[in-house]
């Protein structure tokens, strides 16, 4: 999201849609870590899965969305 964006929404909305990031980070985080450990779980049970891949290349999406709920943190701090 641009600055300009940013700033035409108001305090309400832009607290509104830092909470909803804030939970989807802890939301992806918890989830993927339950995925990785079962399929470590399987792996060892079972031998080697690929599927161990799968938390792992979904974790790039974490630090993506820490950084849109730091910009969303930041211009909330600057309204205040």
């Amino acid at each position: 999201m641009t600055k300009e964006t940013l700033a035409k929404l108001s305090t309400q909305e832009l607290l509104k849609k830092h909470t909803a990031a804030k939970t989807m980070v802890w939301l992806l985080a918890i989830v993927l870590s339950g995925i990785l450990l079962f399929f470590i779980y399987v792996s060892i049970q079972d031998g080697l899965t690929p599927l161990l891949a799968v938390p792992l290349a979904l974790s790039a999406i974490i630090p993506l969305n820490v950084k849109h709920m730091n910009v969303f943190k930041k211009e909330l701090d600057s309204r205040l």
